[in-house]
C-alpha cells in the first residue's frame, strides 16, 4: 500500500464546524459507495477539492496536503486504468461464493461534470485474482488496489448506530439521482 497515504484517517484533523460543511458535486474528487446484500447505497467515503473528507460514519476532516496529493495521485492512476466490459464496469474478484460487497467508485476531474465510474467487487486484501480478465489484466492492478485500502479506511470504526443521518444525507444528495 502507499505508505504516504496509508493511516490517513488517523492523520486528518476533525473539521471544525462539521454540522456547518456543505459538499458540492462540483468539488467531488472521489466517491465511494457500498452495496451489500443488507444495505444499498451506503457512503463509504467522500473527498472533496478543498481537502475535506467525509467517512462512512458521517465523520467531517480535513486530509493533510501530503495524504490528499496521494490519493488523488492513486485517483489519477485508476482512471488510466481500463474500465471492464460489464455491468457498472465492474473489476469483480474470483470468491468460491457469491454475495460479497460492491464497491461503487467515482472519480472527479477538476472542472469537469462527469466522473469516471466504475465498481469493485468483493474486493479482498488478499484475493486479487480476477473472475474475469479485463484485456491482459487477470488480477487487480496495485493502484486500483492502494486506492480500494485508503477509500476503505473510510469504513475504519463504522457502527451502523453511530452514524451522522444528517452529513452523510448531505453528501448523497449533492449526486444525481441515477447513483
Amino acid at each position: 500500500m502507499s505508505a504516504a497515504a496509508s493511516s490517513w484517517k488517523a492523520r486528518a484533523l476533525a473539521h471544525p464546524s462539521p454540522s456547518t460543511y456543505n459538499p458540492t458535486y462540483a468539488s467531488l474528487a472521489l466517491l465511494a459507495m457500498r452495496d451489500t446484500p443488507a444495505i444499498q447505497n451506503s457512503l463509504t467515503l467522500a473527498v472533496f477539492t478543498d481537502k475535506v473528507a467525509i467517512t462512512a460514519s458521517g465523520q467531517v476532516v480535513v486530509l493533510s496536503s501530503e495524504d490528499y496529493d496521494a490519493i488523488m495521485t492513486l485517483v489519477e492512476q485508476a482512471k488510466a486504468l481500463p474500465l471492464p466490459d460489464s455491468f457498472a464496469h465492474t473489476w469483480r474478484v474470483k470468491h468460491p461464493i457469491t454475495s460479497r460487497p460492491i464497491d461503487h467508485l467515482r472519480l472527479g476531474t477538476p472542472g469537469q461534470v462527469d466522473m469516471h465510474q466504475f465498481a469493485v467487487y468483493g474486493y479482498d486484501t488478499e484475493k486479487k485474482e480476477l473472475k474475469e480478465p479485463v484485456g491482459d489484466i487477470t488480477h487487480i492492478p496495485g493502484e486500483l488496489s492502494e486506492l480500494m485500502e485508503l477509500v476503505l479506511e473510510g469504513r475504519a470504526g463504522f457502527k451502523k448506530d453511530e452514524i451522522d443521518a444528517e452529513i452523510v444525507e448531505k453528501v448523497k444528495s449533492i449526486l444525481p439521482q441515477a447513483v
